[in-house]
């Protein structure tokens, strides 16, 4: 997997203008940055969710994948920055998006909509959360969320970055630092399916602003469809691990599950993502 800082705002393209650039360059270059208006002006949708939806069980509702269309990608969103949608991708380069609205009947006969990753390559799916207005962290901070597992990238290990592949990850994007007076760095916790490690593992990345916490591990042996839920209460996380107050607001969460670095297919399904106050299980 190639290590990329999720949620990063801006980038700049910087020309000195004391470097003489041959006639053909000058139109290479306005070709790719024409090429570059056409697709974010088709593709650009920062109309943001502002109020998340309260559960049956008192919870806030991030995504239950009920709303979307079978066969696609979840419209709500975004890719890695959290700018545009892939939903909204031309097919060429939304292709590269292996998620997957997919269906099947529950037990109780009533048909459940979720998410399937089925592939190798790594692209973060991008739920932003900095506009939503009825989301306290400090009044609902267990995150809860469930995932089935049925294939990880074999030799993959979170503490490698050669071989940082995962079944599964959760993201919760908690504000941007900025490191070295320049750089804007995410602070996060990841909440990670990993191949090798054994679950309770704590890892530090990103010059510590990121912790990895490993709650599931290997492969798993009863592969017969049933999902597993899982909760983590944010407050504690993130003050145990960052040792500060954590902010009330998030301002996304990501999904990334990939096997490009081993060079291995992942397999993992996503559903019922949410917010509850303390207790929830």
């Amino acid at each position: 997997m190639t290590l990329l800082t999720p949620y990063c705002f801006s980038f700049r393209l910087i020309v000195n203008e004391h470097i003489k650039i041959s006639a053909l360059s000058y139109f290479v270059l306005f070709l790719s940055l024409i090429m570059l208006v056409t697709v974010k002006s088709k593709a650009q949708d920062t109309k943001y969710i502002h109020s998340l939806t309260t559960s049956k069980d008192g919870g806030l509702l991030v995504e239950d994948f009920e709303g979307d269309s079978v066969g696609q990608l979840p419209y709500n969103w975004f890719e890695q920055r959290g700018v545009n949608r892939p939903y909204n991708y031309p097919e060429d380069i939304k292709k590269d998006y292996l998620y997957r609205i997919t269906d099947e009947q529950s037990p109780s006969s009533k048909i459940n909509q979720f998410l399937r990753f089925d592939g190798t390559k790594a692209k973060h799916l991008n739920f932003p959360l900095h506009q939503v207005k009825n989301l306290n962290l400090n009044e609902s901070p267990v995150l809860s969320w469930k995932w089935r597992i049925w294939d990880i990238p074999a030799g993959a290990d979170e503490r490698n970055n050669k071989v940082n592949d995962t079944a599964a990850s959760v993201y919760v994007v908690f504000k941007v630092k900025r490191m070295a007076l320049v750089k804007e760095v995410p602070q996060s916790i990841r909440y990670t399916w990993s191949s090798s490690l054994p679950v309770g593992t704590e890892i530090s990345t990103f010059f510590g602003h990121q912790k990895i916490v490993v709650v599931g591990t290997g492969q798993p042996s009863n592969l017969d469809g049933e999902w597993m839920a899982f909760s983590r209460n944010l407050k504690e996380d993130y003050e145990r691990l960052f040792g500060e107050k954590m902010p009330a607001t998030p301002l996304a969460i990501l999904l990334l599950s990939d096997g490009d670095s081993t060079n291995d297919t992942a397999k993992a399904d996503y559903d019922d993502i949410g917010f509850y106050p303390t207790g929830h299980h």
